[in-house]
């Protein structure tokens, strides 16, 4: 059983303004440009300031936005819908207890780094609230689809465009929520993205227990088969070695090939170093983290040859996620002066659910989710 609820929550006045995108994907150039604007939501999820005055400015923005910016909606559940004509996507926002999560209900597939947790636990405190949305999967479920269908014929709270997409807001009725209560309570629920923040909400509980709003994390609850996820691909800065011996390493382990292909397929690799290369596995690990794409390239190719054995650490590699040309991916190497693109098929959202029922964990920068949520639509009070 995993128990959902409504939240106590502030919708904005100005949603188009207020809006962005999750703190953790804005680059120093855009945050710049959005603290520009007064009324945005990133003078909270990404104040000015260092260490504790960081976290006493966005204590006083978001008194700020929430006497001036925002308006208080309730306990309200409800439904998020991003819409264009290339892919749209929608899930229920509401809250998810916490107790659930602690349990092991609700399934992870990656561990969280000490650092960022302990800036969210900050954040958390600070704000009294829940800013970012945790995205959640459930496998496919008809109904939960069909009530989806029916909640959409009316009009929504909002309908704004941003980021390529129309977002619009539904708010559920009471019937319509005890049905979502009622249909989610035997499902199992997958951590898609937002590991950090859930974290971060659970700790934040263990200390505040009699709060009650704080047994429950604002969450974004998708059907797995309305996700998109797109490639997130490596960027190696400098070849420690000469081109000739790495890729002879690499053909011990792979068959490698010039290629003029568009995208890899599953067990397939394509490398760039001025030339398209395509390398695939001359063995494919049978287990279910193994057998990843990302895994393979980790395990044969960055720590073995390149001595890239922690890469969430390591300064001579980076991370490209989301959506961009294969000219693009060439100007990293061309224009910019790194050694190696390393383009992946994407993980799948099967692999991930797979991995997460076998409490393992997959490696980092796995998924790239897109589009992303946007923050900001709903802040959950505490």
């Amino acid at each position: 059983m995993v128990e959902v609820e409504k939240i106590h929550a502030w919708i904005p006045k100005d949603p188009e303004e207020f809006t962005v995108k999750p703190y953790d994907v804005i680059d120093d150039e855009e945050l710049k440009s959005l603290r520009k604007i007064p009324g945005s939501a990133i003078h909270i999820i990404l104040p000015e300031g260092e260490d504790e005055e960081k976290y006493k400015n966005a204590r006083l923005n978001i008194e700020h936005a929430y006497a001036e910016l925002m308006t208080d909606d309730g306990r309200q559940a409800y439904l998020y819908e991003e819409y264009s004509t290339e892919f749209s996507q929608r899930g229920f926002i509401l809250g998810v207890s916490l107790e659930d999560y602690l349990s092991g209900k609700v399934k992870i597939h990656e561990k969280t780094r000490e650092k960022p947790l302990a800036d969210r636990i900050r954040h958390i405190e600070s704000t009294q609230s829940h800013t970012g949305l945790v995205w959640l999967v459930f496998r496919k479920n008809e109904e939960l689809k069909e009530l989806m269908n029916e909640i959409m014929k009316r009009n929504p709270v909002f309908e704004f465009n941003k980021y390529g997409y129309t977002h619009r807001l539904w708010r559920l009725t009471d019937d319509e929520f005890q049905r979502v209560k009622e249909l989610m309570a035997p499902i199992e629920l997958y951590v898609a993205d937002g590991h950090h923040r859930i974290a971060a909400a659970s700790e934040y509980y263990r200390n505040h227990p009699d709060q009650t709003e704080a047994k429950y994390v604002m969450a974004y609850c998708a059907s797995d088969d309305e996700v998109r996820i797109l490639p997130y691909n490596r960027v190696i800065r400098k070849l420690p070695m000469s081109m000739e011996e790495f890729m002879s390493r690499v053909s011990e382990k792979f068959y490698v090939e010039e290629t003029d292909k568009d995208k890899p397929d599953k067990h397939e690799i394509l490398m760039y170093n001025g030339k398209w290369y395509s390398l695939k596995p001359k063995k494919i690990p049978r287990d279910p983290v193994g057998s990843l794409d990302v895994s393979i390239l980790q395990n044969e190719i960055l720590a073995p040859i390149l001595g890239i054995d922690n890469p969430r650490k390591d300064p001579n590699i980076f991370f490209v996620g989301g959506k961009m040309t294969k000219k693009d991916m060439e100007e990293f190497i061309d224009g910019k002066g790194n050694a190696l693109f390393f383009y992946l098929h994407p993980t799948s959202i099967h692999e991930l659910e797979q991995v997460a029922d076998l409490g393992q964990d997959m490696p980092p920068k796995s998924t790239w989710f897109d589009p992303k949520l946007l923050t900001g639509l709903v802040f959950h009070k505490l």
